[in-house]
């Protein structure tokens, strides 16, 4: 099959790539076994999208205080509070990309090898992006001045706190609060937290069971809050203290029969899967975390949201400054994390 023009190089990878599914092939280069922020956020075809220069939420803070008893004739006692403040979560911009030279010896064959290696190029670029994206999604930024602004992360919410309770205050290097909303104004704003010493039924375990039921707060009138309805919790921690936790259910197992490893599958809390994190667990992650720390995450109070319009946008190849022959493609991508609720968004315990 005759090779193609330059012109046609660039019009069949523009037209064809998204559509030719042929070849196969194994992909070593992921350092991790599983990406929570693929997984959770592209199960559906759907995804979560807001408009406006930053995203915006209402959060109310306190009611007006009118309620008493009363009797005939009594006098009223009325009163007008301001009871509602707004979060706010700037967006984050996320850009990778591929460079090819359309005289590689590749681009002179027929069109399925070209295609083959457009595809080897495309699997990377998304490879690059969930990488970059799930150590965000376990990380915290440095402060509200960091240039350029990373996402806000689970431990961004989820303050830590050595003192068991409501005590996740104010992250690290942003003086106005997580969203802009200040724990020593507002203190039902803090997240739930603690420590551990042992991954045991009488300590990590009995905290996991008791912040469950503290951070669960059902209004005694309904109204349609955001992320309300029953609580959605996922459990995330490193290995190790998944092991534990197999090791606890197989020995409070009698009938192991001829498994020596039974019970070494999935473990459950309260009904909860926990789930492992190699993002947390290797060493060589940015988002390591040496404390060991287990996050309960009531999914229905966060959310990561796409910028509209902005959602994973794939340029076009186009000719590199200065190299006729080199192309380039981009992909840039506007989003972040938001959660509505941090007193009932989940909680954090860390290894003491």
């Amino acid at each position: 099959m005759a090779s193609l023009t330059h012109e046609q190089i660039d019009d069949f990878v523009e037209l064809t790539l998204n559509r030719y599914k042929r070849d196969q092939w194994v992909d070593i280069s992921l350092p991790l076994q599983k990406y929570h922020f693929a997984s959770r956020w592209f199960k559906s075809k759907k995804k979560p999208e807001k408009g406006g220069p930053r995203l915006e939420w209402k959060l109310r803070v306190s009611n007006q205080g009118t309620a008493k008893h009363s009797g005939l004739y009594a006098i009223d006692d009325t009163n007008r509070v301001n009871v509602m403040t707004k979060g706010r979560q700037e967006w984050s911009k996320q850009t990778v990309n591929y460079i090819y030279d359309i005289d590689e010896d590749a681009f002179q064959s027929g069109p399925e090898t070209i295609i083959r290696e457009m595809l080897l190029n495309e699997q990377g670029l998304y490879n690059d992006f969930f990488e970059l994206m799930e150590t965000a999604m376990w990380t915290a930024p440095q402060s509200d001045s960091q240039d350029p602004r990373p996402p806000a992360g689970i431990p961004f919410w989820l303050q830590k706190n050595a003192t068991l309770g409501f005590n996740g205050g104010d992250p690290s290097g942003f003086g106005s609060g997580a969203a802009g909303i200040s724990t020593g104004t507002y203190d039902r704003w803090k997240n739930y937290s603690g420590t551990y010493t042992q991954v045991s039924r009488n300590d990590l375990i009995e905290k996991i069971v008791n912040a469950c039921d503290f951070t669960r707060f059902e209004a005694p009138h309904p109204y349609p809050e955001i992320g309300g309805g029953q609580p959605d919790y996922g459990l995330y921690s490193v290995h190790s203290v998944l092991a534990t936790c197999r090791r606890l259910l197989q020995t409070g197992n009698d009938n192991l029969g001829p498994d020596v490893a039974r019970w070494a599958g999935q473990v459950l809390i309260k009904g909860i899967v926990l789930e492992w994190v190699p993002a947390l667990t290797e060493s060589t992650s940015d988002a390591y975390d040496s404390q060991d720390p287990l996050y309960g995450i009531n999914w229905n109070k966060f959310e990561y949201f796409f910028k509209e319009g902005r959602n994973m946008i794939k340029h076009a190849p186009k000719e590199a400054a200065r190299q006729h022959t080199v192309r380039e493609r981009h992909m840039d991508n506007w989003g972040n994390f938001v959660c509505y609720d941090r007193r009932c968004g989940g909680f954090v315990f860390h290894n003491a």
